[in-house]
């Protein structure tokens, strides 16, 4: 299997498909706004401020990535997380950027050329592997609040 199949295997299981790990899709299915935004405690992220972290830095690398401009952030990687921060929307608009930037993610693999593949392959198992960590943790803050089927993946 060459790199391109094994990433588009590794974007879509984090994006959508199940298998050795519940898929964000999963991971989020049927969760409100308010189970989103709620926290064990304060020293913990919220779930909406999870995909808000995921967003920030898998937009910034799809757009290196495709050769466009990326805003300037003199913030820290703790700011990422808040979306109110950041003037963000609610939280299915967040859900709804992370699966279009993951979209364009999987349309930019499937058309880039060999060498764009090669030369970025580490960049891009990193954003997965930190796309699976997140989800994991996702799945973890629902199991602590009741709010976890496991129907979705994950025992």
């Amino acid at each position: 299997m060459k790199n391109r199949e094994i990433l588009l295997d590794q974007l879509r299981a984090c994006r959508s498909e199940n298998g050795w790990f519940t898929s964000m899709a999963s991971a989020v299915k049927g969760l409100t706004q308010k189970q989103a935004d709620w926290k064990s405690n304060e020293e913990m992220n919220s779930v909406h401020e999870i995909v808000q972290h995921l967003n920030f830095y898998n937009e910034r690398y799809l757009k290196r990535f495709l050769g466009e401009t990326i805003e300037t952030f003199e913030g820290s990687n703790d700011d990422t997380f808040d979306p109110r921060e950041r003037g963000e929307g609610t939280w299915q608009q967040t859900l709804d950027a992370y699966d279009s930037v993951m979209a364009g993610w999987i349309e930019a693999i499937e058309q880039a050329d060999d060498a764009a593949v090669e030369k970025w392959t580490g960049d891009f198992t990193h954003l997965t592997i930190h796309n699976a960590y997140h989800i994991g943790q996702i799945v973890f803050i629902r199991k602590q609040q009741g709010s976890w089927d496991k129907k979705y993946g994950v025992s």
